[in-house]
């Protein structure tokens, strides 16, 4: 009599849940997914490195900024004042003082800043000119009615005689200019007044102006025909 051997060799099942079937792949997949200490300390010292040299560069763009000011504000009153003198033909001026710098009409070679002042409240209290008829005018018969039909000549235009354009200079900042023919940069302090005077015809003589800051120092040169920089430098301290 013939026996069968069954085997008791255990088969499984290849759906088997409590088999655990590990991929060469997904195990290189999940440890790429983290960092290591040596990594975050690296991408750290990178992020610091960036900071500490950013702040430096901030605070200089700032530091210029601050120091450019008066001068882009010097420019648009030059600009003003250059294209007044040839519209109106007859000289306007800036007049640089301690406290900033005024833009005018040009009234007095020898200016005092408390002439000045009270040319700027003379300004501020002048009404406004209203357009009156010349009882004189034999055209129109000293009436406000034409009489006659002769053709009238073209009024003259009238200007403010009041105009004018000021800024003011920071209290933590101060400047000095120099004209071609001075030896040294004034520094403007106390009642000292000078005049940048602009012709009918728009020239002006050429300007150097010296800006000074505790942390920065700017340096400008101005044309004489047109009264554009030509020249300019900055120094961070």
């Amino acid at each position: 009599m013939k026996l069968k051997c069954l085997s008791t060799k255990n088969s499984h099942d290849a759906d088997d849940p409590l088999i655990t079937r590990h991929s060469p792949i997904s195990s290189r997949v999940s440890a790429s997914r983290g960092f290591t200490l040596v990594e975050i300390i690296i991408a750290l010292t990178i992020v610091a490195v960036l900071a500490a040299a950013t702040v430096p560069m901030l605070k200089g763009f700032r530091e210029e900024r601050l120091a450019r000011e008066p001068v882009t504000a010097l420019v648009n009153l030059a600009r003003e004042a250059r294209l007044r003198a040839m519209t109106e033909k007859r000289p306007y001026q800036v007049v640089f003082h301690s406290g900033g710098f005024t833009a005018s009409r040009y009234f007095n070679p020898y200016l005092q800043l408390a002439e000045l002042q009270e040319f700027m409240e003379a300004g501020q209290n002048h009404p406004e000119e209203q357009a009156t008829f010349d009882k004189n005018d034999l055209d129109n018969g000293g009436s406000v009615t034409k009489t006659t039909e002769l053709p009238l000549a073209p009024p003259a235009p009238k200007y403010d005689e009041y105009w004018s354009e000021k800024y003011e200079m920071p209290a933590d900042m101060k400047y000095a200019i120099q004209f071609w023919y001075d030896t040294e940069p004034t520094y403007l302090e106390g009642d000292i007044v000078r005049l940048w005077v602009f012709q009918p015809s728009g020239i002006c003589q050429p300007l150097k102006v010296h800006v000074e800051r505790e942390s920065a120092t700017f340096d400008v040169e101005f044309a004489a025909l047109t009264a554009d920089i030509v020249k300019e430098s900055v120094d961070l301290r």
